[in-house]
């Protein structure tokens, strides 16, 4: 089950289950208390009736005067429960020790809890069945549009073998010319676009291994420098190894770079600094204006691109427990900041 499936799902149960949970702990709630005023209620007809029946012993029997009617009426001490019943000019005192009365309201309690998780362990099982009868119909239509993106995305394989054919033959004819580097580029970025959309929908799982980030950054700093050789892109990092799925970091870089490289400004620069775990990407770019929605899915800020690239990004960072922060001015550029110190090599 993919990531977006198992939100939804938990979100589906906890909305069924909490709406269930305050239901059932008001009829269970009601229901004890019930139960309690009809012991209440039994205790007081057993003790009138013994006082009724001279031949009873089931509770302590003594006599007081009082000048108070008191008839029918339950009293509490610290020792006793009692019910005091006229007889000429005196009352008959029926009563019972306050820890047998306390014991047995103790049992009730007991028993209310026993039926109440009892009847919890049976909604969650009923929650969690709902919510995935309420999924059906919303996985069945995510697997017809990953279907159809699937099918989109093999299609664009022949498109594009013909276009890096063809520019090849170009640069053989007329040499590396700037249109010609800028059809390269489109092309770059239209396969990069098609790995995000690859990953999107299958964010499969891979294994950990040891990844030297400094070797790694530079590879990336050579591929994106010789795409965009007008910008100034440069690095200072530490030599620095770190446990992580090599592809999934390589994507998170990529999806950096490619942003800083194509909303920068003409000669601009690119800064890559790896120091105390802390990975940071500045660009003197055109910045960003709402930078607390730039993870968001599909949102951008442009024409360009269909707003995956960065949502991706914090995905993988999630989880690859990989902290990012993005701080940003209007015309001055972007900062990304990458926290590496879970993923670090001990």
């Amino acid at each position: 089950m993919k990531t977006y499936e198992k939100e939804s799902l938990l979100k589906s149960f906890l909305l069924f289950f909490s709406v269930q949970l305050v239901f059932l702990s008001l009829v269970i709630y009601q229901h004890y208390h019930k139960i309690l005023h009809e012991y209440d209620m039994h205790l007081g007809n057993q003790m009138m009736q013994c006082h009724l029946d001279s031949s009873c012993h089931s509770f302590t029997s003594s006599f007081i005067v009082s000048k108070e009617d008191k008839e029918l009426h339950t009293f509490y001490t610290d020792d006793e429960i009692y019910m005091l019943f006229r007889k000429n000019t005196q009352y008959e005192k029926m009563s019972i020790p306050k820890d047998t009365y306390l014991a047995k309201r103790a049992t009730i309690q007991k028993h209310a809890l026993l039926e109440y998780f009892l009847y919890l362990i049976a909604l969650i099982l009923e929650s969690f069945l709902f919510a995935l009868y309420a999924m059906r119909p919303l996985k069945h239509a995510l697997k017809l549009n990953e279907e159809f993106v699937k099918d989109i995305l093999h299609d664009f394989n022949t498109p594009l073998s013909a276009l890096k054919i063809n520019l090849k033959i170009l640069k053989k004819r007329f040499g590396n010319n700037d249109a010609i580097k800028r059809s390269d580029e489109s092309i770059q970025n239209i396969l990069s676009l098609q790995d995000n959309l690859h990953y999107f929908i299958s964010q499969s799982k891979l294994d950990n291994e040891d990844v030297n980030i400094h070797n790694v950054l530079e590879q990336r700093v050579l591929y994106f420098q010789a795409m965009y050789p007008n910008l100034d892109i440069s690095q200072e990092c530490e030599a620095t190894n770190i446990y992580i799925v090599k592809d999934v970091i390589i994507r998170i870089i990529d999806n950096l770079l490619s942003n800083a490289a194509k909303y920068n400004k003409e000669n601009g620069t690119i800064e890559i600094q790896l120091k105390n775990n802390i990975l940071s990407i500045k660009d003197s770019g055109i910045g960003i204006k709402n930078p607390q929605e730039i993870f968001q899915r599909y949102y951008k800020e442009n024409k360009q691109g269909i707003g995956i690239g960065l949502h991706i990004v914090q995905k993988l960072c999630e989880e690859l427990s990989i902290g990012i922060k993005v701080e940003s001015i209007l015309g001055r550029g972007t900062t990304f900041t990458l926290n590496l110190t879970k993923v670090m090599l001990r």
